[in-house]
Order: structure tokens, then sequence, then C-alpha cells
């Protein structure tokens, strides 16, 4: 099943000095849902298409855009809690899964890190790092620096979404502390995809 996004609002966000100034990781939140037009610009920052050649929010080395987005939705309105594709082009979420049981999110993290089931989304962002590397082995003297540019692209991406984020009002915190073959089963991800960053936000408990 394919849910069309709200369009993005492209004018009228808070100033963009203003949104590196209170950056911040929060890690507690509400139990009240995400507005659906919040995940729409959310997602839209984070990998949305921004110009001609589908052109994108976050650079990608050699324009490749590896990136892959799985949300794993716990409360957001308009939407029913489960596992859903960002597909860029379209600006289109499909479901590819049913709703994540909250003790298999909150095992997902290293240590405890109950923000991974208390969010109101989870952001799950994954890769093809071996295409990556074979593509830049390709390119003498890059070598196997293709992976080094995924996780790069990944920290952009996840800056996007903290800047977004900040501007919405929501709180949002990177996760980088987390069993890869539990994420990997958890977002159904394929043999050959590998999870590279968790961004959990929600509703902010501290305003």
């Amino acid at each position: 099943m394919v849910f069309e996004l709200p369009a993005p609002e492209l004018q009228g966000s808070e100033s963009l000095v203003g949104c590196i100034e209170s950056r911040r990781s929060v890690r507690q939140y509400t139990k009240a849902p995400l507005p659906i037009g919040v995940l729409s610009q959310l997602l839209w920052a984070a990998q949305g298409v921004t110009g001609p050649g589908q052109k994108r929010a976050t650079p990608s080395a050699g324009g490749l855009y590896p990136l892959h987005l799985q949300i794993v939705v716990q409360r957001v309105s308009a939407l029913e809690p489960g596992n859903y594709e960002y597909k860029a082009g379209s600006h289109s979420l499909k479901q590819v899964g049913d709703r994540v049981p909250k003790e298999a999110m909150h095992e997902l993290g290293i240590g405890d890190q109950p923000w991974l089931k208390e969010a109101a989304i989870v952001i799950g962002v994954s890769a093809k790092l071996g295409d990556a590397v074979r593509h830049f082995e390709s390119q003498p003297p890059q070598g196997e620096r293709g992976a080094s540019y995924v996780y790069m692209e990944t920290g952009a991406l996840a800056q996007n979404v903290h800047l977004q984020s900040t501007a919405l009002g929501v709180g949002c915190v990177l996760v980088a502390g987390f069993d890869d073959a539990r994420v990997k089963e958890a977002l159904r991800l394929p043999s050959n995809m590998e999870p590279t960053a968790l961004l959990c936000i929600g509703q902010r408990r501290d305003i």
C-alpha cells in the first residue's frame, strides 16, 4: 500500500542560523502523535528531490544517492503503526511491514536507550555499501573510500533532519549505537543492505 505525503513547505521556515544555534539532541518525548505534515517535511529534508535530475536534499558522492530510508511509525496522525519505505521520487510512503513491538525497538540499541521505543517515529538509514565500494574502486585512487562516502552522506542527512526538527519544534536524536543484525531484522532489510544510522523523533516533552 502506498501513501501520498503532503507537499513539503518550501517557504517561511525558521532561520538557518537560529536552528543551528538551537539544535540539541532530544531524547524525551510525549505520547502525542506526530502530524503527518511534520513527517513529510522531515523526509523531504532527508532525501527529498530538490532539483532537476532527481537532485536531493542531501549531497552524494558521484551522485549515487545510495541511502534508503525506512520509517518505523509508532505514533503518526493519518498513518497506521508499521514499517514504511520512503519513495523520494514520488514523495510517498510504501508500507512494507506491520507494527514493530516496542520491546523489539528497545532491543535495537546497544545499552539502555528507551527513546527507541518512546519516539513517535524512528527513521532507519541504510545503504548498499558494497555497491558504493565497487563503484569507487573503478575510479582509482579512491579505492575503498566508497564506504567512507556513504557514512559522510549519512552524517549530512542526519544534520538536515536535526535542523528541520528544530525548525518544526520537535525533538530528534541520532542513534549510532545499535545492533546491526537486530536492525536488519526489524526493518526487514535485504542481506546486501547495511544500516548506517537511526533517528528518533517525537513531540518534545520539555516544551
